[in-house]
């Protein structure tokens, strides 16, 4: 039975995982404040925030992308399962955003004022990063006259396709930047970058897979193909995409103390004292992601999932919450998502960088087989879950003659693509996950049990502090529901 006690774990830990709050590397109280100090100074926490931030979209994103479900050993999460959402509804997806991005502003004007394209390369990236995820959040948001810190206190808001657009622009300067030689006077930012370690070749790549990412999620637009295949050639002559085992991960030196361990395993996994977080057994795999996996054979299962008390795959269909689904009754996270206090937080998998490729490929955007690139997306994917033998695995995995497996076995090869992706995206990158499900439909992800329409949401509701805060602009953005306003690039 649940418990009053696990509704009051459950209140707190959500406040921990939405509020903007101190914690390890924190640097700002308050984004209106601007921080002072030299870019390598501030970079290393810049780069933790935007990990640890990723955690609250992510969640939400592998709900609704079929992935993770409630457990029955809980209540709440109505908003999540029923898609009514409350004006307060994630809050931290916005203000972790606007905050982090103050910081990356800080870092990029800085290192212009004392010449450090490194660092400039750097902050336009992540900005860019930053940036994407709220407007396929959110829509139009403040763009231009964002960061401003007191000189403008309410912003107005950009369009979202015109921010889409300048975000192509700042990821070519970025690069621009990030090619520039290091010397004495442009230092490599070395261990102040937690993600690649000063490696520019790597931020390059990452950069052009960001921009490659942007570029995919406007196929819906005709009016945008010509630019769209223009801008991916444009980025694959000018450094390329994330390769083979160049996962973008962020590790910024987690401890095994309380506030300092890796934020996902804190919050999912276990304390510094090795007993159970609070979160603990609020959260399992998804029935749709657990059946997928099984139906399929895949070698990936025992990875992301662990078996229940009966020593059965069990998921839970995401709505449901009941005893029948007590969380020892399901399938828990495994053990390549639970690995330990250090593991490193996920930006972008080098899977996902070939998952775009092929998915470019089979669209005429890039040269190239998309057969191969859809191939080495499983391979990177069996890789970073550590699945045994995972290379001669993936070649078998892939070489059986089944549909979203096989790619010439698949009548439909970006569902077949985008369907792999979804795979790889598990635990992960579920906030990818959900927005590439509203762009293609792939896969077909059942509605929620308690949904209150027919309807799964295409976006979240503007946080109502925004509306207390900047009332005309959030106003003028009209009448806004999660189901009906729709992000630019859907269809």
């Amino acid at each position: 039975m649940k418990h009053t006690v696990k509704i009051v774990a459950l209140f707190v830990a959500l406040l921990t995982v939405s509020s903007c709050k101190e914690g390890y590397l924190d640097i700002n109280k308050n984004p209106n404040d601007a921080t002072s100090s030299t870019p390598d100074l501030i970079l290393s926490a810049a780069l933790n925030a935007t990990a640890a931030g990723m955690i609250n979209p992510n969640e939400i994103g592998h709900f609704w992308a079929g992935q993770w479900s409630p457990s029955g050993s809980v209540s709440g999460f109505n908003p999540e399962k029923t898609y009514d959402l409350p004006s307060n509804f994630r809050t931290g997806v916005w203000t972790q955003a606007y905050d982090n991005l103050s910081d990356y502003d800080v870092i990029e004007q800085a290192a212009t004022t004392s010449k450090q394209p490194a660092f400039v390369g750097i902050a336009k990236v992540m900005k860019a990063f930053v940036f994407q995820r709220l407007v396929d959040t959110y829509g139009n948001v403040p763009y231009t006259e964002a960061l401003k810190g007191t000189a403008i206190l309410r912003p107005k808001y950009d369009d979202a396709q015109a921010i889409y657009d300048d975000l192509s622009k700042q990821l070519d300067a970025a690069v621009t930047n990030l090619k520039t030689p290091l010397t004495a006077e442009n230092p490599s930012p070395g261990a102040s970058d937690i993600v690649f370690a000063g490696d520019m070749g790597k931020w390059v790549r990452f950069a052009n897979t960001l921009k490659l990412r942007l570029m995919l999620r406007q196929t819906n637009i005709a009016a945008k193909e010509a630019t769209i295949k223009a801008e991916i050639t444009k980025a694959a002559g000018n450094g390329g995409f994330l390769a083979a085992g160049e996962n973008a991960l962020a590790s910024p030196g987690y401890l095994k103390t309380a506030g300092k361990q890796n934020p996902f395993y804190e919050n999912y996994g276990f304390t510094a004292a090795g007993t159970l977080s609070g979160n603990h057994d609020f959260y399992t795999n998804a029935d749709f992601f657990i059946t997928f996996l099984s139906n399929n054979v895949d070698p990936r299962l025992p990875r992301f999932a662990t078996l229940n008390n009966a020593g059965k795959y069990v998921g839970v269909p995401f709505g449901d919450g009941n005893d029948a689904y007590l969380y020892a009754k399901t399938s828990g996270f495994g053990p390549a998502i639970l690995k330990g206090f250090d593991q490193k937080q996920v930006l972008m998998q080098s899977a996902e960088s070939f998952f775009l490729q092929a998915e470019a490929a089979q669209r005429g955007y890039l040269t190239g087989s998309a057969k191969t690139l859809f191939e080495s997306g499983v391979t990177e994917s069996f890789k970073f879950l550590e699945v045994p033998d995972a290379v001669k695995a993936a070649a078998a995995y892939a070489a059986d003659a089944v549909p979203i497996r096989n790619f010439d076995a698949s009548p439909n090869k970006l569902e077949a693509i985008i369907t792999q992706k979804w795979v790889a995206l598990g635990a992960f990158e579920g906030f990818e996950a959900w927005t590439e499900y509203r762009r293609t439909g792939f896969p077909k992800v059942p509605i929620s049990t308690r949904a209150v329409g027919t309807k799964q949401p295409a976006r979240f509701l503007y946080p109502n502090q925004e509306l207390g805060t900047n009332e005309a602009n959030v106003k003028a953005q009209g009448t806004i529901s999660q189901f009906d306003t729709k992000i630019f690039w859907m269809k």
